[in-house]
């Protein structure tokens, strides 16, 4: 008999166990311990015997050395960081398994602070250390002596804590939202190189000459945890065979586009998946150097779409994808599911459409919304081309630059602790 939640006779809000592991947090010095811009990083996953390293903990932290305008502290700050810095300061992402490439993002600052956007309002609040705040509190970090007029508490009290000290989280689906991974057991390094952007992607100032940066202190820190039980566990699975989800993120092109064209071509050709997700679109406009607003994404007001896919016209949206529907689709692949009902989410309609410049465009090729499931993505030929033709607004002088991302569903299979294949 169906009692409900809370008269359920088996009810209980927790699970027993007898689950007594050692954890342990761990902070070790990288080798060279600066970088500066341009520089390349070589990160390997640390390979820890005995123990397992939990998922979602790697990170990158460093000291944010800026050439200070005026050099002596004082009340003014004019060199300081963009917001979020954490995904600006990094241009290319790219993640290998032994020798194989299976992760390549150029322009990644561009992909991953818009979809920082799409975080909730609370989780910005809490990235502070990632270097998503106010401009007041970049100022102060970027100068822990400043003394700025009507510096607010709230801003000094968190300028003691972090001061001038931030972490990269070094982010990948198959080390975050799978298994704890025995390193020391697998046969390839994981690892990561990371590119270094240009002080005009990173940096707000207004002496170009002088103005630049430098990571100090570099250092990898990582969390693990012993149970000999678990360890043995994940091993054979790894040893049998497993599985690692991921989203595949690629830079297909960057194209200069006239702001005053009201017509608009694209091709995407020569693109090979098993389950293709969608498409992204972000523009940008060009800026001064030293005043760049890292989270500007203007809206090119695009009012119509013509679908051509698999030569067969009118796919997708059969009248065409309306500016109406934008929000809509956006919405669906950037929002997690269990967030799509309560959408506590920090973007919002208003941002998106009017004013804050916060626009994208998402074409989604999936079988359904469903975030939690992977494989639904268009099959899709390296012969056959996606043609849109775009219908847009003049919006007077200038160009924009056009850099499309394409999302795709992809695997990694392992056997024998070891990398066998790549599916994207």
């Amino acid at each position: 008999m169906e009692r409900g939640s809370y008269l359920n006779s088996y009810r209980s809000k927790k699970v027993t166990t007898y689950f007594k592991a050692e954890r342990t947090f761990h902070e070790i010095t990288y080798s060279p311990a600066t970088a500066k811009p341009g520089d390349t990083l070589y990160i390997d996953l640390p390979r820890v015997k005995d123990f397992l390293i939990v998922p979602g903990t790697f990170a990158l932290t460093f000291d944010m050395e800026i050439v200070l305008d005026p050099a002596e502290p004082g009340a003014e700050v004019n060199t300081y960081p963009v917001n979020n810095l954490a995904a600006n300061i990094i241009s290319k992402y790219v993640i290998k398994i032994g020798s194989e490439v299976v992760y390549e993002l150029d322009y990644a600052h561009l992909y991953n602070t818009y979809a920082h956007l799409w975080l909730t309002e609370k989780q910005r609040i809490n990235s502070v250390f990632e270097g998503i705040q106010e401009e007041e509190l970049r100022k102060m970090r970027a100068d822990p002596k400043a003394t700025l007029a009507s510096a607010k508490a709230a801003n000094v009290a968190i300028r003691e804590i972090f001061g001038k000290r931030y972490r990269i989280p070094l982010k990948f689906e198959v080390l975050d939202d799978h298994i704890p991974l025995p390193t020391y057991s697998m046969t390839q390094d994981v690892s990561f190189e990371l590119t270094i952007n240009k002080k005009e992607y990173v940096l707000k100032y207004s002496k170009a000459e002088t103005a630049d940066f430098t990571m100090k202190n570099l250092r990898l820190q990582y969390e693990t945890i012993r149970d000999d039980a678990l360890k043995q566990e994940i091993e054979r699975l790894l040893d049998v065979g497993t599985t690692f989800l991921f989203d595949h993120i690629h830079h297909y092109k960057r194209e200069e586009i006239p702001k005053k064209n009201t017509a608009l071509n694209v091709e995407i050709g020569g693109v090979d998946r098993r389950s293709l997700k969608g498409v992204l679109l972000i523009f940008q406009d060009s800026f001064t150097a030293g005043q760049r607003d890292s989270e500007h994404f203007p809206d090119p007001h695009i009012r119509n779409i013509k679908f051509t896919i698999d030569d067969i016209p009118n796919k997708v949206y059969n009248t065409g994808y309306q500016y109406i529907h934008q929000w809509e689709e956006i919405f669906k692949h950037f929002v997690p599911e269990d967030l799509k009902r309560t959408q506590s989410i920090h973007m919002d309609m208003l941002q998106y459409y009017y004013g804050a410049n916060r626009f994208a465009l998402w074409i989604d090729l999936r079988s359904t919304e469903d975030n939690n499931l992977h494989g639904s993505g268009k099959r899709h030929d390296a012969k056959h081309n996606i043609m849109m033709e775009l219908t847009k607004d003049n919006q007077g002088d200038g160009n924009y630059s056009m850099h499309i991302f394409i999302v795709s569903d992809a695997r990694l299979i392992f056997t024998n602790s070891k990398l066998t294949s790549v599916e994207k």
